[in-house]
């Protein structure tokens, strides 16, 4: 049995990059100026039917994803035929030459996960969210620990050779859209809040209601962000005990709030907006350990920001708090974040019929289409490797594969 399955939408990229297409130049994107060198190509959601074709043209990464509800349909009850099918496609990806890289699916949860007390996010207006909330939960990821130690008994870990960190309940580092998502009982500093994570510093006090003062808006900003570092070192404390030594993607969309930006949604009292996704990339990945197996992850490249620029080779003169990084790309922004917390970097583009990207684009085989577009942008930018998104559409008539190739072969 092929195990294939898509990522789920990502309309907080919509959200993220609006602002910044909103202001940006309708120009074409500029050629690359620094061009990468050893950059790897993958897919997302490679097919097994077509790794050994994809191998000989170049295309020397393969990524598959779990699903978290197809593992474990009905709670520590596993579905070991389907974690064997997954072993068989990092096998075959494997037999083929290629890497493989793991995306875990914590964000396709089992139904059953619903039931367990808090087992959602809270916004600032009481509403729930559909994701489940691997953040503030400890039992929730408890039983998160359980599902990957039964896919590490299943799945050689020595066979992978990167990993896909999320938020758990997203299919990236981010809290759910529209609000801000630390109001369960848990984030409110509950019996269930995780050890590792520092307890809310007010936690009597709402986003847009009045603050203290500004000290105190900044401590729960900054609180809130780090409970997203806190639940991608989670999954690191995990893999490191399952035996894993690959390296980890730290999945990344959009411009976020930039730090000028941050600052004033907090001195605002923060006021709905895109903070309330928790993508303030500057200070998130300012927090993240220094290590050697993380790698900055731009998930929306080519996504319309900044006018799709690519990277220039002043750009680390730039400071990070400069009113010039406002008009730059995603890709270009997480670049230079990057390199300032000295993580190298990867990607894949912004992904077929996303509320934010004209489908012509994606379809495009120009110059100027989505495919062109993000490997120029990739190639500045330094990535050392490039995932299509996705592997499906390359076969099925979208777009070509054979452009793929030949764009990965003329290195353009």
């Amino acid at each position: 049995m092929t195990v294939a399955r898509f990522l789920s939408p990502r309309p907080l990229v919509l959200l993220l990059t609006a602002l910044s297409v909103a202001c940006s130049s309708t120009a074409p994107a500029a050629p690359s100026t620094t061009p990468a060198t050893d950059i790897a190509f993958g897919t997302l959601i490679s097919d097994v039917e077509r790794t050994e074709v994809e191998a000989r043209n170049g295309v020397s990464v393969a990524m598959v994803e779990l699903s978290w509800e197809q593992g474990e349909p009905a709670q520590d009850e596993f579905d070991e035929e389907y974690l064997s099918a997954v072993r068989e496609d990092v096998d075959a990806h494997r037999a083929a030459g290629r890497s493989v890289t793991l995306g875990l699916g914590l964000h396709m949860p089992p139904p059953w996960v619903f039931d367990l007390p808090d087992s959602r996010f809270v916004d600032e207006t009481g509403e729930e969210s559909e994701a489940p909330n691997l953040v503030f939960n400890q039992r929730l990821r408890e039983r998160a620990e359980a599902y990957l130690a039964e896919v590490a008994a299943e799945v050689d870990l020595q066979r992978v050779d990167t990993v896909r960190l999320t938020s758990g309940g997203m299919a990236e580092v981010l809290y759910p859209d529209g609000g801000y998502w630390a109001f369960d009982r848990n984030a409110l500093n509950g019996p269930d809040l995780p050890p590792t994570m520092e307890p809310n510093p007010a936690p009597g006090q709402r986003p847009g209601a009045p603050w203290d003062d500004e000290a105190q808006a900044l401590a729960w900003a900054q609180w809130y962000v780090d409970a997203l570092v806190d639940v991608v070192e989670w999954q690191l404390t995990i893999f490191a005990d399952l035996g894993f030594r690959g390296r980890y993607e730290v999945l990344t969309p959009g411009v976020g709030v930039q730090p000028r930006e941050f600052d004033d949604a907090v001195a605002d009292g923060l006021p709905p907006g895109v903070l309330g996704a928790g993508a303030a990339w500057d200070l998130f990945y300012s927090r993240l350990p220094e290590r050697g197996d993380l790698v900055a992850y731009v998930s929306s490249v080519a996504d319309g920001s900044g006018g799709d620029d690519g990277c220039a080779p002043n750009d680390d003169a730039v400071a990070l708090d400069s009113d010039e990084v406002e008009d730059w790309s995603a890709t270009r922004w997480i670049a230079r974040v990057a390199r300032e917390y000295g993580l190298p970097l990867s990607g894949e583009n912004a992904g077929w019929q996303q509320d934010y990207s004209p489908d012509a684009f994606y379809r495009d085989d120009s110059d100027e289409g989505m495919m062109a577009v993000a490997l120029r942008q990739a190639r500045s930018c330094g990535f050392d490797t490039f995932y299509w998104a996705h592997d499906a559409q390359l076969w099925d008539g979208t777009v070509s594969f054979d452009s793929y190739a030949a764009r990965i072969a003329a290195g353009s």
